[in-house]
């Protein structure tokens, strides 16, 4: 029964580590995704010299 339960544990404790690990691989690829999107969107801003862009993006997303 010692054992079922030391198996029991160090399963709940790999399944907490993927989830963190996943979860922290996640926020860091949407971060890196939308940090390059938005860069992408203020140089086009920037060439334009307008928020025209923005705007157009912004109804591409509603």
């Amino acid at each position: 029964m010692a054992d079922m339960f030391t198996d029991l544990l160090i399963y709940i404790g790999i399944g907490i580590l993927t989830f963190s690990i996943g979860l922290i691989l996640g926020y860091q690829l949407l971060i890196m995704y939308y940090t390059k999107r938005f860069i992408g969107l203020a140089k086009e801003c920037s060439d334009a010299d307008s928020v025209i862009p923005l705007v157009d993006e912004l109804e591409k997303e509603t």
